[in-house]
């Protein structure tokens, strides 16, 4: 029987801050959303989350801790965030000691995708999986790792970031000196920026805000070659980056989330193929490879669901 008390689950986005009262995998409360552009600087934005954390609390006093997924390298140990990605100012903020601090309640702090990852491997589509690959397709692509029934953070606590793994060594240049990472062509200005060139070869004047993944879905689904093409395109160069993964960690199961990742077909195919082509069967045959079940809860499921565990409850 399960005995974890409801903690509550932060998902810190780039552009909004979503919030929720979660237990056993259900949530029992959402909080008000935060726009981070309303609020000029780091101690504004904890104000205002310290805010809709009291209006969670009074609705739900039973809460036992807190849990903040966020984007960037974080020290998910010591409760530090080192860097956040699109949202200035956040550099080496102890924010575990602040909300505990502020609340009087156990808190922890999670990257994003890892966070995703734990969501989904408790109750979403990875349960039941003892070696989980989740990726999370989006601006930019993050992952996590459920390695022999634990999530794995590796020795610096930044495993997973298959967003950054090369598909070529010789190919677009990225932020860390290397070439090729998966991140500089699936991500979602990469694909619309692609995708407009590709109508262009193709004589055809298609601009790159017409060019999003939601365009693109809509256009291949009425049987556009130049969508088709892209979506074929973009499921091969992830398929690339998995196999690398698949013949290192021979998982069992690969989750596979974010805006992209709601395509469904038009990018899973492609994946999928690429990962029977590439690897031996001992790696694919009762290999899954499916969406994310969670949605964008997944996240504030997640970390609430660590809080929790945290801090004793269960």
């Amino acid at each position: 029987m399960n005995t974890t008390r409801p903690a509550i689950g932060i998902d810190f986005g780039g552009t909004s801050i979503k919030s929720a009262v979660v237990h056993d995998g259900r949530l029992l409360a959402h909080g008000e959303p935060i726009d981070t552009e309303h609020f000029p600087n780091k101690n504004a934005l904890l104000d205002e989350i310290l805010r809709v954390i009291a209006a969670l609390r009074a609705q739900h006093p039973e809460v036992a801790a807190i849990g903040v997924g966020l984007p960037g390298f974080v020290d998910s140990v010591n409760g530090i965030v080192h860097e956040l990605t699109n949202v200035t100012g956040w550099d080496e903020v102890p924010l575990r000691a602040i909300l505990t601090e502020r609340t009087g309640l156990a808190a922890i702090i999670e990257n994003d995708a890892k966070a995703m990852a734990y969501g989904e491997w408790k109750y979403g589509a990875a349960q039941n999986g003892r070696n989980v690959i989740c990726i999370t397709l989006g601006t930019g692509v993050g992952g996590g790792l459920i390695l022999d029934g634990r999530l794995y953070r590796g020795a610096q606590l930044a495993a997973g970031e298959i967003g950054h793994a090369s598909i070529d060594y010789r190919g677009v240049p990225g932020p860390y000196g290397d070439r090729g990472g998966l991140e500089e062509y699936v991500g979602n200005h990469q694909i619309a920026q692609r995708a407009a060139e590709m109508y262009r070869d193709a004589g055809h004047d298609v601009p790159v805000e017409k060019c999003t993944p939601r365009d693109l879905e809509i256009a291949a689904r009425d049987g556009d070659p130049v969508a088709l093409a892209m979506w074929d395109r973009v499921g091969a160069e992830i398929g690339c980056a998995l196999v690398n993964a698949i013949w290192i960690l021979n998982p069992d199961a690969i989750v596979i989330g974010g805006g992209v990742a709601k395509a469904g077909d038009l990018l899973f195919e492609p994946i999928r193929r690429i990962v029977e082509k590439r690897t031996d069967p001992l790696f694919h045959e009762n290999l899954r490879i499916v969406p994310a079940a969670l949605g964008n809860e997944a996240g504030m499921i997640g970390c609430a669901t660590l809080a929790a565990e945290a801090a004793g409850q269960g």
